[in-house]
């Protein structure tokens, strides 16, 4: 399931998990930053991400995958260059593909941290999201 955005507002967009309440929020896009937050039962956790060197690369991913009429064998990754965020897209035989988000904070001390998360969605999603992502990061 994936949550309907009002087209004439694409200050986020939300990639919402076909099995589970769990979301994936791109906000408040600033230039070459953006705020992402993954929201669920058991967690809640935001990271601002630059997309230096390659501002639509996110987008460019999710219309890559969009446009497969099959499965593929290898993960799809977009990784920020200072690597605070990656997202990798795989897809199963069955056609259920796993959107896998890391969250990484450096702070140069002991206190750095980093998450991994999964969400599950559909092949045939796949296309609403490349739209949705391209909407959000080309305005």
């Amino acid at each position: 399931m994936l949550l309907t955005l009002n087209t004439r507002d694409m200050d986020k967009f939300l990639i919402t998990s076909s099995s589970s309440n769990e979301q994936f929020i791109f906000s408040q896009r600033d230039g070459e930053f953006f705020k992402f937050e993954v929201v669920g039962k058991a967690i809640k956790a935001t990271r601002k991400v630059s997309t230096y060197t390659d501002e639509f690369g996110i987008a460019n991913l999710f219309s890559k995958v969009s446009e497969l009429k099959f499965i593929w064998d290898d993960a799809e990754i977009w990784k920020s260059l200072e690597g605070e965020f990656e997202v990798a897209l795989k897809c199963s035989s069955t056609g259920h593909v796993t959107i896998q988000v890391k969250l990484t904070q450096w702070d140069g001390g002991n206190e750095d941290w980093h998450i991994i998360v999964h969400l599950n969605t559909e092949l045939g999603q796949l296309q609403k999201i490349a739209g949705d992502a391209r909407a959000f990061f080309s305005a």
